[in-house]
Parts: C-alpha cells; structure tokens; sequence
C-alpha cells in the first residue's frame, strides 16, 4: 500500500474531538510499520490517519486551531442535583471560575429547568440541607466577587417570583459587601429594596447608608438617612462628620452651627477636627463674625477645641475681607493659647496686610516669621511680590530681590521667572517715580535675575539697552 491510486479510500471520520479521529498504523501487528513487536524512537510516528498507510506524517488540522469555549454543563440535569453543585462552591476555595460557573448553572440551566417544569425553588430546596435564603445569599455572593453588578435585582426579583422571604441580614449583607467594591449606587438600590418590604435598617447600616449617598452625590438624601439615624440612637462621630462636609458642600453654615451644637448636647465626642469643618464652612459663607465668636467659645471650653488649623481658618476669613489689623492680631493670640504659628499662619497673615495695600506692614511679620526658626517659602514670596505692585518703592524692591534670593532654591523656574519680572517692573516704576531717571534699581534686579538663571524677556531686554547709559549697580 503506497499513496498511488490504488489507495483504499478512508473510512468515515467518527464523532468527537479531532485527535480521537486517531488510530494505530495497521500492519502484521501493534509493533513496527512491518508487523513486528519492535518500536520507533519516536512513539508518536507510530500513529497515522486510517487510510493513510505509509503517506508523510500526519499534520495537525487547522480546525484545531481555534477553539469556541465550551460553557460547564451540570453534572446532573435534575433541579436538586444542579442546587447541590452550585452550593458546594461556597465549600471549596474561592475562585472566580467557580463562581462563574455556578452562576451559569443557575442562569442558564436551573432557571430554565423551574420555568419549564413550573417548579418553585422552595420545593426543590427541600429535597437539600440548604434554605433558600442561603442559597440565593451565596449566589448574590459569587455575582458580587466577579463583578457582575447587573445580576444582583435579578436575583432579588428571583426571590420575589418564587415567594422567598428576603430577611434584613440578607439585605444587611449585600449592601456591606457592594460598598467593599465602591458599589455605592448598587448599594442604595438595595436598600430600596429593603424599605420596600417594610424593613427598618440597623443604626449601623444608617450610619452607612449616610456616606453611600455622600459618595454618589446625593447630598439631600444622606441628610433624609442622618435624620433617621439621629432619631433611633446617637449617631457615631463618623456619621455626624459626613454631614458636616455635605453642608460645608452646601455653604450652609447655619445647618452646621446646629449639629454642632447637637454633637456637644450628645457629647458626641466634639474635637478639633469637627470644629475646623464649621469654622471653614463659615468662612465660605463669609461668617466671619460668626466664625471668630465660635473659635472664642472652643477656647472658653475645657479643655480648649481649638488648634493652628483653627486660627489659621480665621486668618483666612480676615483676608478676605482684607482686614490687616486683626489679622496681625491673631497671632499673639494663639501664642496666648500655648500654640505656635506656623507657616500658613504668617503667610496668611502678610496677604492680608498685602490685600489691604500695606506692604510696609508684612515686612515686620516676615521678621518674626524668621525670628521662630520659620524660612520663608514659595508662597511667602509669591505674597510679597504681589504687593509690590500697589508699593513699588525702592526700598521695597531691594527687600522683595533679598527674599527672592533666601527662597531661590524653593522656587522653580516657571515660578521665579514670574517673580523676577513681577519685581523688574515695580524697579522700573520706582526708577521712574523716584529717581527721575535713574535706573540703578532696575539695573540691580536685571542682573540678579542672570545670577539666578532667569532669562529676561525681550521687552526687559530692550527696556536695558535704552536705560545702560543712565544704569549704575
């Protein structure tokens, strides 16, 4: 038997995978290619197509070469046996393969066999150790860890269509375990669900449910659920900050007056940190007056609420309200109170006495801002070359290109050339208001800025090839 013509044709090819179509090479006997009991080196070589004897070597199908995913068929078409497969997962290792495939089976298999049959699934978890509830908890379990989102209502309705009564501790559950995955809108259409069957939430599912509308933005209704935590028990310090911060969102100061007042008369734990959302929601809503009188009654507290963050927040208001004098005033204040001012503190303070137009006025803040070990920074120079513009005097440039060289290594490039050419132009107006022509100011600050690596712009540029006759450093 060769390839010629007189090749006996093949049989037809059997049912199955493409390598079951595999059989061992006829001859004298299960050996050789001759009929001995002797074998190839290779055993595979051994193995052709049936009516291929003697042809070259069997090449694999190209139909082998992709593959379509077969989905798991239940190991037993019963309802019950499909009930035991899916609840077995729940005792083996978690993994994501096999919650899928129990939530095929039940989506694909057990649920079409109850609709066929017009079986309920109460009747069939009878016939097992298991309780519906149980069933349908491990099940909104395994849709939960693969994310399968959109199958949580449906297995909800699935208990509705077949009359399983969905306790709060199933409902309980399967909210904690959403918001595990940041699924606050998954979670709220629970709760829904919940409030439906005339169930009232725990305090700590309350408490929950407060941050839940926080996170996807439904301010309004966390403060529906607040209340309704308020009214059962005393709400948790955690609880009663989130509704802080959805009126500091809201700018409404007076809603925050009042439940901090409520923290205080429940002795909720009231501390600094809450204090500082009511002061900064205050000064959003330009409270200030409100603002400094409930920092005094923290103070007159004992122990005193108030800290930096405090006074720095009030310190915030009064500049905005550009008023330099109190602002100068808060900080023998906190000294009084035992706090030390920090950064923000000073600098706060100086753009104050900078909105108020009175440069002269931050210099000596700078002085004690250095006096306490403090180095200005960034901000401190960005603050004081903003008030040259309102005080361009010559003096005030010479103290602005000092401050600018202490803080050159603190600043980038971006931001020192914004200041360089920020303080040329105050040199230029004091140079001409001044000096009647003299530009030694302006001179000094050019070469400062090549000393410290700006480039100055073409319009600085030309403005020095005009004044170099009358410059003098």
């Amino acid at each position: 038997g060769g390839c010629g013509k007189d090749r006996p044709s093949a049989p037809k090819a059997v049912f199955g995978h493409p390598k079951q179509q595999l059989v061992r090479v006829a001859g004298g006997g299960s050996g050789g290619p001759n009929g001995d009991s002797s074998t190839t080196s290779n055993p595979r070589s051994s193995f052709r197509p049936q009516g291929t004897q003697g042809c070259e070597p069997l090449r694999k199908p190209t139909s082998m070469a992709v593959l379509p995913p077969r989905r798991p068929s239940p190991r037993s078409g019963t309802p019950t046996a499909m009930v035991e497969e899916i609840m077995e997962v729940a005792e083996k290792q978690p993994h994501v393969r096999l919650f899928t495939r129990a939530l095929q089976i039940y989506q694909h298999d057990l649920r079409k066999c109850l609709a066929k049959d017009n079986m309920n699934i109460k009747d069939v978890m009878r016939q097992t150790r298991h309780t519906p509830v149980a069933f349908y908890t491990a099940l909104m379990h395994y849709a939960i860890r693969i994310s399968w989102y959109h199958v949580v209502e449906e297995l909800m309705d699935d208990m509705v269509r077949h009359g399983v009564t969905r306790p709060l501790s199933f409902y309980e559950s399967t909210m904690k375990q959403l918001a595990g995955q940041k699924q606050h809108h998954v979670a709220l259409a629970v709760y829904d669900r919940l409030e439906a069957d005339g169930l009232r939430p725990s305090a700590v599912t309350c408490s929950c449910l407060v941050s839940f509308a926080v996170e996807v933005g439904e301010l309004q209704r966390a403060l529906e659920f607040f209340e309704k935590l308020s009214a059962t028990t005393t709400p948790s310090i955690r609880a009663y900050m989130t509704v802080l911060r959805v009126h500091a969102k809201r700018q409404d100061f007076a809603a925050s007056v009042a439940l901090f007042r409520d923290m205080e008369r429940r002795c909720a734990g009231v501390d600094s940190l809450a204090l500082n959302v009511v002061l900064g929601t205050g000064v959003a809503a330009d409270e200030l007056e409100a603002v400094d009188e409930l920092l005094r009654q923290a103070d007159a507290r004992q122990p005193p609420i108030a800290d930096v963050i405090s006074y720095n927040t009030l310190l915030k208001a009064l500049a905005q309200r550009c008023d330099a004098e109190r602002a100068r005033a808060v900080i023998p204040r906190m000294k009084a109170r035992g706090l030390e001012p920090n950064h923000i503190t000073y600098n706060t303070a100086m753009d104050a006495t900078v909105r108020a137009g009175r440069l002269p006025e931050a210099w000596p803040l700078l002085d004690a801002m250095r006096d306490q070990g403090l180095s200005p920074d960034k901000f401190t120079a960005s603050i004081i070359v903003k008030g040259l513009s309102r005080s361009p005097g010559t003096g005030q440039v010479k103290n602005a290109l000092a401050l600018l060289r202490d803080t050159d290594s603190v600043c980038d490039g971006a931001l020192k050339a914004s200041l360089y050419h920020a303080v040329f132009e105050a040199a230029r107006q004091a140079a001409v208001s001044e000096g009647g022509g003299d530009m030694a100011i302006a001179a000094r600050t050019f070469t400062q800025m090549r000393q410290c690596n700006v480039t100055p712009s073409q319009a600085v540029q030309r403005f020095m090839m005009h004044a170099l006759p009358s410059a003098s450093c």
